[in-house]
C-alpha cells in the first residue's frame, strides 16, 4: 500500500459510516463494512500520532545511510 492521505482516508471513513446507516443491508456487507471501518479508523489513528519523533527517526537512519554509502563508495 502506497502512502495514504489523511483527507482521502477521513473521506473513505466518512463514506462508510453514511453506508452503515442504510437499512438495505446486507449482514455480510455491513461486518465488512464495520472491519473496513475499525482499520481505516486505526490507520488514521497512526497517521495522526505520527509526528515530528517518527520524521526524525528517518531523517537520522536516511542520514547514516548516506554515510554509509559514501565509505563503501
Amino acid at each position: 500500500m502506497g502512502r495514504l492521505k489523511l483527507k482521502a482516508l477521513e473521506e473513505t471513513r466518512s463514506f462508510y459510516k453514511v453506508e452503515l446507516k442504510k437499512e438495505g443491508l446486507t449482514e455480510r456487507k455491513r461486518d465488512k463494512y464495520l472491519g473496513a471501518l475499525k482499520l481505516i479508523e486505526e490507520h488514521i489513528e497512526r497517521k495522526k500520532g505520527s509526528g515530528k519523533e517518527k520524521n526524525k527517526h528517518l531523517v537520522i537512519n536516511d542520514h547514516k545511510n548516506r554515510i554509509a554509502k559514501r565509505r563503501f563508495n
